[in-house]
């Protein structure tokens, strides 16, 4: 009895261990968003929208405006916000702002490279940037830009 209880926590940690470094990675319109898969507990497809329910809320993507859905080993995109899909978005070179706040653009080696206080309906030319990625910010919402 006590061998078949230390292999079911040695299974149950090594499942857990290997899910630690698993994601959900979702590209769209240019921007990419990773959720750790320990925190995932359902995705549905519902009205147009694939629908994520974290163990921290609930992550809705308009199938529209998906490239792919893929799960990683790593967490190439950053972390999704429940809020992001619907208010930094990135299509064409253009970041379309939904809401007030101070956006601000970092490379991908942390520096700011533009910072702007935007208001509701904003469109953003990122032309001007050189090709990469960004990380866009606006308060406590996050995109990944490949420009």
């Amino acid at each position: 009895m006590k061998t078949k209880n230390i292999l079911a926590v040695l299974l149950l940690m090594v499942s857990a261990n290997m899910m630690a470094d698993k994601y959900l990675t979702i590209t769209y319109s240019g921007s990419e968003q990773s959720i750790p898969l320990p925190i995932v507990e359902r995705i549905t497809f519902e009205n147009g929208y694939v629908v994520v329910t974290t163990s921290e809320g609930t992550h809705s993507y308009p199938i529209s405006i998906m490239d792919k859905m893929t799960f990683t080993e790593s967490a190439d995109a950053i972390k999704a916000l429940p809020e992001q899909a619907e208010d930094l978005t990135y299509k064409d070179g253009t970041l379309a702002i939904k809401g007030d706040g101070m956006l601000r653009i970092y490379s991908t080696s942390g520096a700011l490279v533009s910072i702007a206080n935007v208001k509701e309906g904003a469109n953003i030319s990122l032309e001007g940037l050189p090709s990469g990625v960004y990380i866009v910010r606006m308060g406590n919402k996050t995109i990944k830009v490949r420009k």
